[in-house]
């Protein structure tokens, strides 16, 4: 069974559904063959034990026989052609008379036997059918028998003749069945030999493929079509993967280039204590640009699959974050003269999240805020809570993003070639994006260029 075809064992199990089946309704149409043939012997016994009760006369206990043609019919002295047999029997079981086809032998007399039942038997080594019928006087005493058999042999035939056609055509049928259903089997898997030739074909360097989709809209059509949709989502996997690992390559290569090149011009010859610091300073903030590089690739890793467990904790402030997080860039607002218009309701807004990720979450866009605003700029934060969700929007009035870049702020380093000179990474709104995705908060930048850029935060609460 271990080295069958898929379409073979579908075609077998169809034909032991089948055989099963099959055998059911041979069976049934013998027994009901059966049980005709028995009734239509069991009318004919019937009929010839009311024909011939008629001859008998009962006189003082005593049998007497009406003697007539009846004898004489070709039925009673015969037994080649729907022979009848008939024994009258005394209360003894004495035999009184009997029809001229019985000869010398006699039909079986059982004292014992129920009276008007139908048996088999056989009589001169032919099977018969008989009846064995009391004979009763005016007053209702039994003073004798009436023993009537018919030939079965005709009938016994038929059931014979039925039971060897079904016995040959039975075998036949399953076999055709088999090739039946083995070539129906072979159509309709046909999807899955489609799927199995188009998962060879692919490969890392090989996923544009897709399985063709069945005619009908069946359960192999919704399996040809989830396996796209799984091809479709791992090549998109895959692509950001190669542009994640050729953009964290080049990120890495700028920095380390810097560093190597200000280190190999500083070695060249000596050169005053103030230039040294002026290099190092340098080099020590590039360090730190590929700190803050790494600790970001750390961060999307590990909480790229969710494999980072959530911990959740009640009653975060959010005035209190949003606090922390502008103290955090002071130098930062202070520098570029950043006026602050925080607008929020005098009570304590507490929600429940992961204190850590919605931290980040707004320094990711605090940052922005500040890095894309004018100098003497403006940034508005605003606070609404209504029933169990909470909105926060912030606004800046700075540069703000192009259409054409908008679609793509959530792309892992992506940056925009027209702010080229504004230093960063590109990972920050895709931190973001995860960080909104695993809190189930839902957000929305809208932006125009020129005009500022505002970020809206929607907290659902249970």
């Amino acid at each position: 069974m271990k080295s069958f075809s898929f379409r073979n064992r579908i075609a077998l199990y169809y034909m032991i559904t089948t055989a099963l089946l099959t055998g059911l309704v041979f069976i049934t149409i013998y027994m009901v063959v059966e049980y005709n043939v028995s009734e239509h012997l069991n009318e004919d016994l019937q009929r010839e034990v009311d024909r011939h009760s008629h001859e008998i006369e009962v006189k003082d206990g005593t049998i007497a026989l009406k003697r007539h043609k009846e004898w004489m019919e070709r039925e009673h002295n015969t037994v080649g052609v729907d022979p009848v047999f008939i024994e009258f029997l005394d209360i003894d079981g004495n035999l009184i008379d009997k029809s001229p086809n019985l000869k010398s032998s006699n039909l079986l007399y059982d004292s014992n036997q129920k009276d008007n039942v139908f048996f088999n038997g056989e009589l001169a080594e032919k099977r018969i059918r008989q009846v064995q019928v009391p004979i009763l006087d005016d007053s209702g005493k039994r003073v004798g028998h009436l023993l009537v058999a018919v030939a079965r042999e005709g009938s016994e035939v038929v059931l014979e003749t039925l039971k060897h056609s079904l016995l040959i055509t039975y075998p036949i049928i399953l076999i055709i069945l088999f090739f039946i259903a083995r070539f129906i089997a072979g159509k309709s898997i046909k999807p899955i030999n489609d799927i199995i030739e188009t998962s060879n074909r692919i490969s890392r360097d090989n996923l544009t493929d897709r399985i063709p989709l069945p005619y009908n809209k069946d359960e192999l059509y919704v399996l040809s079509d989830t396996i796209n949709e799984l091809l479709n989502r791992i090549e998109k996997t895959i692509e950001r993967e190669k542009s994640f690992t050729s953009y964290a390559s080049h990120e890495f290569r700028t920095p380390l280039a810097i560093l190597k090149g200000t280190l190999e011009v500083l070695i060249r010859k000596p050169r005053q204590q103030e230039e040294y610091e002026e290099k190092v300073k340098y080099c020590i903030h590039e360090i730190d640009r590929l700190n803050h590089l790494v600790d970001d690739l750390l961060i999307l890793t590990r909480f790229e699959n969710q494999k980072q467990s959530l911990r959740i904790e009640k009653d975060v402030n959010l005035n209190s974050m949003i606090h922390e997080a502008l103290n955090y860039f002071a130098p930062n607002i202070e520098q570029k003269n950043i006026h602050v218009d925080y607008d929020i309701s005098s009570e304590d807004i507490l929600f429940q999240t992961d204190r850590y990720l919605f931290s980040t979450i707004l320094t990711n866009i605090f940052s922005n805020a500040i890095k894309y605003s004018y100098q003497d700029g403006k940034i508005e934060i605003r606070i609404r809570k209504v029933d169990h969700s909470i909105t926060c929007e912030i606004k800046d009035y700075g540069i703000g993003i192009s259409e054409k870049d908008l679609e793509r702020i959530f792309d892992k380093f992506f940056r925009s070639t027209d702010h080229g000179d504004i230093k960063g990474f590109g990972l920050g709104l895709s931190i973001v994006e995860r960080f909104c995705s695993l809190l189930n908060i839902k957000i929305e930048i809208s932006s125009k260029e020129n005009s500022g850029t505002a970020v809206r935060l929607q907290i659902h609460q249970s």
